[in-house]
This record gives C-alpha cells, sequence and structure tokens, in this order.
C-alpha cells in the first residue's frame, strides 16, 4: 500500500508598527465594583416579583423571557400599570408555546407584584380544514400554513403547538400565495378554531374567497424610448404574459431603468402604472414613462489618499482608470476595474461613487486607504514523497509606490530546496498586458537521480474576453543531473541548457477557481524548445467540466500531453510523469509507467481522465467517489502507454482556501510488483 500524503500550515506577519497595550482608565478600574453593584440591582428586581402556579415552565424561564419588564418593575417600583404588562407579556409567552387557554393575572402587595398564572392544558394542532379553495390543492396550502404535510403533523404533533399567532401568520402566507398567483381579492378567514373538550386538541378551519384572476394585460411604452419595443421588452426581464402579481409592475420598473443606465443614461428615470380598478376582462394594463436624460460618458478621476503615510504613487488609481475615459457610461465596466484594484490587496479600504458634471462626463471620485505592504510568511509541512518541508517568504506588494509585488522565497524538504524571485506586474507599461517575471534555483533529490538547476522564465498575457486569456512565454534553464539508481543511457543529457519560448491559452467559465460548483475551464499551451542544439515540442491540454446536481456534484476531466523531439532521448527532468493525488490515484506519485530498477524514467505521452461525485455528509465535510484512468507512453519501452485505471472513495472538508482532500484509490488491474491502492492526501480539486 502506497501513501501520497502532503499536509501544509501557513503564518502570514503583515509588518508595521507595534500598537501599545492601552492603559486602565478610571472607568475600567471600577469595573469590579459595577458588577457587584448590578447583581445588587438584578437581585432586588427578582425579590420584587414572584410567580405562582407555573409548571411547564421552571421560574428561572419565566424571568428569563421577561428579563426586562422585571428589571423595570425592581427600578422604578410596583404599579398596576407595570404589574399588567409583566401579566400580558407572560399570557403571550404561553400561548406562543401552545397553552391557548392560559389565563395570567398579577397582585401587588406592598412593592411586590405576584404573577398568578392558570396555565390550562398544552393545546396542539390536530388538523386544518381548507374549504373554497379550488386552484390550490389541500398539501401545497399545508406547507404555507405550517410548513409541513398532514402526514407530518399526524405522525409528530408535538412539534405543532397552537397558537393563534402562528395560525395568523400561516393564513397571510397563503394570502401571499394567492397573490403570487394573480388572485389579487384572495381573502381568507383562519378565526374557525375548535378545541376539544379537554384543550388539548385544536382543529383549525380555513374559509377561502379566491376571487376573480387577474392576468398582465397590455405592456405600453411611452416618452423618449430610443429602443425598438422588441429590445424594451426583453429589458423588462420578466414575462409578459401570465398572472399579475403585486409587485411585478416595479421589478419591471427597475430592470428598464438598469437597461437604460447600463447603456449610458446614468439619470434615467422610468415610471411604471399599473392599477387594478382599470382591469379589463381581468387584464391589467401596465404602462411605463421613459425619461432617458443625457448620455454620459467616463470623466476623470479624483482620488482622496487617506492613509497618514501614504506610498502609492498619486497617478496609480487614475491610471488604472484612465481606460474609461471617453468611454459611454457602463457600471459593469467601472465595476470589473474596482474590483480588480480590492483583489490586488494594495487597500485596506476602498470606496468609489461618480458625480455628474455639467459636461455630461462622471467623475470618478476614489476614496482610499491602503494596506501594510510587507509581509513574512511561513510555511511547514509534510509529504510521503517530499518528507518534511519548511518555507520562508518575504514579499513587497507595493515595491517602490507603483503597486506592483516582488516576492522573494525559499523552500526546503527532505528532497531538496529551491529558492525563487518572483516579479508581477499587472498592467505592463500600463497597458492591459500583465507580465511575471521568474528567477529560480533549486537542487533536489528525484527517484533515481538529483538534479541541479538555475533558471529564469517571463510571461505576458492579455484578457482578450471576459473568460478567455491568451498569453506568450520565455525561458531558460540550466541543469546538471546525477544517477542515483537509473540506468545513465536513460537519463537523457546530464548537463544540458534548455530555451524555451511558447503560447498559452485559458478559457475558464467556472464560478469560482477555487472552489468551482459549475462550468469549465480549458486550457492548452505549446512550446518550442531547445537542448544543447537539439530542438522539440510540447504540448498540454486539460478540460475540466463541473455539473451542479442538486446538493451532490458531478465533475469531468481530461488531460493529456505530447512532446516531439528529433532525439530518442530527451531529459528526463523534461518528461511527463503520472500517478499520485492529481493523476491516477491508484498510484503513488510518479509511479505509474514504465521503470529503471524499480525507479520511474517518465514518458513523452501521457492521458488523464477522472470522473469524480461529491456528495454533502455533515456540514463542511463532503464525500466522493472516483474513477480514474491514464497512461504513459515512452518511445523507447514499447511495452508502456497501457492504460491504467483506479476506483475508490474519498472525503472533502471545505475551506476558503480550497477542499482538504483524503482519497483512497484502488488498482483494479494490479501487476507484479504493484501495491492494491494508494492513500493521497492534498488541497485542492484534483482536477
Amino acid at each position: 500500500m502506497k501513501y501520497c500524503l502532503r499536509i501544509a500550515a501557513t503564518l502570514i506577519l503583515v509588518l508595521g508598527p507595534a500598537v501599545a497595550p492601552a492603559q486602565d482608565s478610571d472607568a475600567q478600574k471600577v469595573l469590579p465594583g459595577a458588577g457587584l453593584l448590578l447583581e445588587t440591582v438584578q437581585a432586588e428586581s427578582n425579590n420584587k416579583v414572584e410567580f405562582t402556579g407555573e409548571q411547564a415552565f421552571s421560574e428561572q424561564d419565566l424571568r428569563a423571557a421577561q428579563a426586562e419588564a422585571i428589571r423595570e418593575i425592581g427600578k422604578e417600583g410596583a404599579t398596576p400599570v407595570r404589574a399588567d404588562d409583566l401579566a400580558f407579556f407572560v399570557g403571550t409567552f404561553y400561548r406562543k408555546a401552545g397553552y391557548a387557554q392560559v389565563v395570567v393575572d398579577y397582585e401587588i402587595h406592598g412593592n411586590k407584584v405576584v404573577i398568578k398564572i392558570k396555565e390550562g392544558p398544552l393545546s396542539l394542532l390536530r388538523k386544518i380544514t381548507f374549504t373554497g379553495n379550488h386552484v390550490v390543492d389541500d398539501a401545497t396550502l399545508y406547507q404555507y400554513m405550517i410548513g409541513a404535510t398532514p402526514e407530518q403533523l399526524a405522525k409528530d404533533p408535538k412539534k405543532f403547538p397552537y397558537t393563534a399567532a402562528e395560525v395568523s401568520a400561516g393564513a397571510d402566507r397563503v394570502r401571499g400565495l394567492y397573490l403570487s398567483k394573480g388572485y389579487l381579492k384572495a381573502a381568507l378567514d383562519a378565526s374557525g378554531v375548535q378545541l376539544s373538550p379537554d384543550g388539548t386538541q385544536a382543529d383549525v378551519t380555513v374559509r377561502i374567497t379566491e376571487g376573480p384572476l387577474f392576468s398582465i394585460g397590455e405592456i405600453s411604452f411611452s416618452g423618449n424610448t430610443l429602443y425598438p419595443r422588441d429590445k424594451l421588452v426583453t429589458a423588462l426581464g420578466e414575462s409578459t404574459t401570465g398572472p399579475f402579481a403585486p409587485g411585478i409592475a416595479e421589478v419591471m420598473q427597475r430592470n428598464l431603468q438598469s437597461y437604460y443606465k447600463a447603456q449610458g443614461y446614468y439619470q434615467a428615470e422610468v415610471v411604471a402604472s399599473a392599477n387594478p380598478e382599470t382591469a379589463v376582462a381581468g387584464h391589467i394594463p401596465i404602462a411605463l414613462t421613459v425619461t432617458p436624460g443625457p448620455l454620459f460618458r467616463f470623466g476623470g478621476v479624483k482620488v482622496t489618499n487617506d492613509t497618514p503615510k501614504a506610498r502609492l504613487r498619486p497617478d496609480f488609481l487614475p491610471k488604472r482608470f484612465a481606460s474609461l475615459h471617453g468611454e459611454v457610461y457602463d457600471p459593469k465596466k467601472v465595476d470589473e476595474t474596482y474590483r480588480e484594484m480590492l483583489r490586488t490587496g494594495l487597500f485596506d479600504n476602498l470606496r468609489i461613487s461618480l458625480t455628474p458634471t455639467t459636461s455630461d462626463d462622471l467623475e470618478i471620485d476614489l476614496t482610499a486607504t491602503e494596506a501594510k505592504s510587507k509581509e513574512v510568511g511561513f510555511t511547514v509541512g509534510y509529504g510521503s514523497y517530499e518528507g518534511f518541508s519548511v518555507g520562508a517568504r518575504l514579499a513587497d506588494r507595493d515595491l517602490f509606490g507603483n503597486g506592483r509585488p516582488l516576492t522573494f522565497s525559499v523552500d526546503y524538504s527532505q528532497r531538496g530546496v529551491r529558492g525563487e524571485l518572483l516579479y508581477v506586474d499587472p498592467w505592463f507599461l500600463d497597458s492591459k498586458y500583465s507580465m511575471r517575471d521568474r528567477l529560480f534555483s533549486e537542487s533536489r533529490d528525484e527517484l533515481g537521480y538529483n538534479k541541479n538547476g538555475l533558471g529564469a522564465r517571463t510571461d505576458f498575457a492579455r484578457k482578450l474576453l471576459p473568460h478567455l486569456e491568451l498569453g506568450v512565454f520565455a525561458g531558460a534553464t540550466h541543469e546538471n543531473v546525477t544517477s542515483t539508481g537509473i540506468d545513465e543511457n536513460l537519463l537523457g543529457p546530464l548537463e544540458y541548457t534548455v530555451a524555451t519560448v511558447g503560447l498559452t491559452q485559458t478559457s475558464d467559465f467556472r464560478n469560482d477557481p477555487i472552489n468551482p460548483q459549475r462550468g469549465f475551464i480549458f486550457n492548452s499551451s505549446f512550446e518550442f524548445s531547445a537542448v544543447s542544439g537539439v530542438t522539440f515540442t510540447r504540448s498540454l491540454g486539460r478540460f475540466s467540466y463541473y455539473l451542479p446536481l442538486g446538493k451532490t456534484m458531478l465533475a469531468i476531466g481530461a488531460r493529456g500531453g505530447y512532446i516531439s523531439s528529433d532525439i530518442d532521448n530527451i531529459p528526463i527532468d523534461l518528461r511527463f510523469f503520472n500517478g499520485g493525488t492529481n493523476t491516477v490515484r491508484s498510484f503513488a506519485e510518479r509511479e505509474l509507467g514504465p521503470k529503471s530498477h524499480g525507479n520511474p524514467i517518465g514518458g513523452n505521452i501521457f492521458t488523464v481522465f477522472n470522473v469524480e461525485y461529491t456528495f454533502p455528509i455533515a456540514g463542511a465535510l463532503d464525500g466522493a467517489a472516483f474513477v480514474d484512468a491514464g497512461s504513459l507512453k515512452n518511445t523507447d519501452d514499447d511495452s508502456s502507454g497501457d492504460l491504467r485505471y483506479a476506483v475508490g472513495l474519498g472525503l472533502r472538508y471545505k475551506l476558503p482556501i480550497g477542499p482538504v482532500r483524503l482519497d483512497y484509490g484502488v488498482n483494479p488491474d494490479r501487476r507484479n510488483g504493484e501495491a492494491f491502492g494508494a492513500f493521497n492526501f492534498s488541497f485542492g480539486f484534483a482536477f
């Protein structure tokens, strides 16, 4: 049995001035005495109120429920008005609990109020009878009245104490149902209550007068509408046929007004008129009057930085919103840029408002409070492949006041050490292109070989559409490889420099990149590389689809890669490997595929297919069932390339940063020397 485990914890420290502890104030110094005084007042209040006759509830329960009224008597004294109020509140408390026949009275003895309770029997709801209903069936009406079916009521009547207030609230819900169906004159009478002779059961009769059905009549537009009728009807966002429900005209009015504002008419006003008294044969006309006002464009940007010692350059925010200048007002565009600024982490607070000007421009007013820019982070972890690991990270997300982050990180594990310097410019040369520069150095002990490397890579990307991003990259790496168990003739070049240029594409339609519940992502890359004068190409593709099924989810994934080379033996560290937490989970990391002396040697063609069904168990804990399949082909090994499988179960614990996964995959077609299956513990989605 193989284990693939990785556990990590991260601590982030935000650097900034230390905050001195607050000194004891005079108020704090007298807190013990104040607490004693409060206890004394409370005790005196309790001594001024006495309860008699209570059985269903303890005196403590009654005092807790009526604490405010009791406190007032203790503070202001016993009077008939205060005593009567307390008796009334106690009676209401009992009636809400199902004691429909409770009688609560009071007596005043000196400065003490005695509350006298005659509870009577606990009344449970036995049945509800509906009369006069033709449009809605009894089962639906039961659900609206008490939130349960007649069968559930009969099975567990103790869950349904009879209270007049709840019956009245249920009747209001039923009337709301009728109104939503267009029965604007529906009337309900739920006063027909019959208690059993012993008062323990209540039968409720709800008399319904449905009245006539009203439906949506002619929709008319007036004023300076600007757009053809078909576009305006679509902009209403509601069906223009069917029942007329209260509020439908207001919803149409808001939707249509939002439509005009989204077209640049920032001050557009729409007035809706719909009067049931004007109905013709039950059809209520809806009239919408449009006053679009002037067409607005984005104007200048005004920034107020409330940070005492601001680091950001004054032109940072104006440059980020500069692309909007002169464009027709579109709330989505300004919101997109605003949210982009929030995601940078540069601000503790960023407020935005739009101010119309006399030239029909909208000035963008921003008020900012900067966040601390420097961070120190530490990681601690353990994995069966990596062993014990620790890491440190130093970051400045606002380098030289330009709002661009620079990060230096060092990670050590029992397999080696890696250091990286990363600079990110989301707005390269103040354009819509992003840039990432990485310098790295590493020394690692892999299965069967060691490597030491030094390299650099630069990526440029541009989001062409909301869900489509294209990129180009270039990089170079120098590597030294030493065998520790693999035949040297299977390692490829032992010392080499590889230079690479390539293209990337990402189409991401997921609802959430960290915890996707629906949608799909498709990304691909193609790179052209040269190793010591010998060229090869490398292609990768991935597709993942997430389909919600009620409270469960079905995820489907497919990945593949292909290396085409002019040489028979490309460097081992540039090859594909298979098996592990994110591929075929019946194998440990890298264990699927051809080997030399028990060590994986990788391949130049791989495939992975995953199907996973997740379902809730309790709270944030989900269960999962999965099937994986995958292959790894090495063209120097004719026996490689067979499709291998995994069938397994897992647990998922949902966190804001992604799910924690524990999986066990069984190998259904084991071969000599292979394990029965493998445990895999990891963070994030498998594919």
